[in-house]
């Protein structure tokens, strides 16, 4: 018969030679396992681990062997040792954790092995590495949230299609859609300040259109577009024979024309210091007296300017009068920059998508990663440049997809360096991807194989194989 099992020296056995036989060919097996096995006597002290134990933890079988596992705890090598909590609660215990030194997501179950008294004789611990898992699952999170962004977008692109040029959802932009519904129907002066390209003219053509001026003249004056020399007399006009060699005939100026509707003064920063007093006249009294004139013409006209200059500056400077600036900022609106609004990149880029499809009668679609390129980017020249970026990668290439080489040629690769560092990947991905990136980059820079190895430090044979290992397809390597 059979003899019943024993522990003898802390070791689970049927017989102590039998015992030594069983543990040594168990981890020579348990050696070439991926989950990590970790065996502790009643006490908790380490009596064998198996290399992949070694390799989750980063933690040497030469440091654990005979030690206590508090000792790992204080150093910081182990978060939560689970065979401690099992000889505490004599139970078996799963918990998910992470190992500190080489930050691997793990599963990690302990076992309690009772002797023929019922108490524990070891704790065999079982570490299952989901690193790789995990990253998995936060990928796949992450593409179901940007299909969410993308679907919300063309969403909200269909319920406004029509309705609106004002395209945007972010927080300030939704500030300012409230602020442009209360105070469209009324006749406050409004000054809209900011940058180049921002978008000033559409919260102008917004405000007319929900007025009630919206039926009335619409007039737009772009001040810096006009000569000084001959602004005074497009604004205010003037009367017969107020110039000598000029049409005998009398001129409306264009506030005038827009009496009972709206004047848009754009780059009102760049109106001359003398065409500003008489702009104040204008605001204050409701009238315009037009050039060799007299007489006061009454007018009703509701006054939006705009700028992309810093007016209290100008204040400083005395380019720019003061008791002007007070009268024209009674509803300021500050249109922020799109670097500050990327989030409503999405919605404007399928908007101009659409709009150019159309007009050039194509079918360009954008995937996702490319839209994550074109929101990173910080556009200097704001919705303006973006615009112009979409139509233009409408309008090249033939493919139905436009690509991620083609966006960063279009906006220039000095614009797009490497954020692989800021991203939590396996290594030897990431280094696959910085690798190609470089060589990718040396070649076009160098247009050689040679001269991009020199510039790279290694062979070129070096730089032909890892080029063609790592599926950089758009080099010809025998040209080289």
């Amino acid at each position: 018969m059979k003899a019943s099992p024993t522990v003898h020296d802390g070791v689970f056995s049927e017989t102590q030679n039998e015992n030594k036989h069983i543990v040594i060919d168990g981890f020579e097996l348990g050696d070439e396992l991926s989950d990590g096995i970790l065996v502790t006597d009643h006490n908790g002290v380490v009596l064998r681990i198996n290399k992949a134990y070694s390799k989750i933890t980063g933690i040497s079988e030469e440091e654990m062997i005979g030690q206590h596992m508090q000792t790992f705890v204080e150093k910081k090598y182990i978060n939560k040792p689970v065979s401690l909590l099992v000889l505490k609660e004599k139970k078996k215990i799963s918990i998910m954790s992470t190992t500190p030194s080489t930050n691997s997501k793990v599963l990690v179950t302990g076992t309690p092995i009772f002797d023929k008294n019922g108490e524990i004789a070891q704790v065999y611990t079982i570490v299952r590495d989901f690193t790789e898992l995990v990253l998995l699952k936060e990928k796949l999170e992450e593409k179901e949230r940007e299909n969410e962004k993308y679907y919300k977008a063309l969403q909200l692109l269909n319920e406004n299609k029509g309705n609106t040029s004002f395209i945007g959802e972010s927080t300030p932009i939704i500030k300012i859609k409230r602020l442009i519904e209360q105070v469209s129907n009324t006749d406050a002066t409004v000054l809209i300040t900011g940058e180049t390209g921002v978008g000033k003219e559409v919260i102008a053509n917004e405000i007319v259109k929900n007025s009630s001026r919206n039926k009335q003249p619409f007039v737009k004056v772009n001040c810096s577009a006009i000569p000084e020399t001959l602004l005074e007399s497009e604004l205010f006009g003037y009367e017969k024979g107020a110039f000598t060699g000029a049409q005998q005939k009398t001129k409306l100026g264009l506030f005038e024309e827009a009496n009972h509707g709206t004047i848009l003064l754009d780059e009102i920063g760049e109106m001359p210091m003398k065409l500003q007093a008489k702009l104040l006249r204008i605001i204050q009294e409701k009238e315009v007296v037009r050039i060799g004139g007299s007489r006061p013409i009454k007018i009703d006209v509701r006054i939006i300017a705009a700028t992309n200059q810093n007016i209290l500056n100008q204040i400083k400077e005395g380019s720019f009068r003061e008791d002007l600036y007070y009268r024209l900022n009674v509803i300021p609106f500050v249109m922020p920059p799109l670097r500050e609004r990327s989030e409503d990149i999405y919605l404007l880029v399928y908007h101009f998508l659409n709009q150019f499809n159309s007009k050039y009668n194509k079918q360009k679609k954008i995937a996702p990663e490319e839209l994550d390129l074109l929101t990173n980017y910080q556009w200097p020249g704001n919705i303006r440049e973006l615009k112009n970026t979409i139509e233009r990668l409408v309008i090249i290439g033939e493919n139905e997809y436009i690509t991620r080489d083609i966006i960063i040629l279009t906006l220039g690769e000095e614009h797009f360096p490497s954020n692989i560092g800021k991203k939590i990947m396996p290594l030897k991905e990431a280094v696959a991807i910085l690798e190609k990136e470089i060589i990718t980059n040396a070649l076009k820079k160098y247009g050689s194989t040679h001269k991009a190895a020199k510039a790279l430090g290694v062979t070129q044979p070096t730089v032909l194989r890892k080029a063609k290992s790592l599926g950089i397809t758009d080099w010809k390597f025998n040209n080289d």
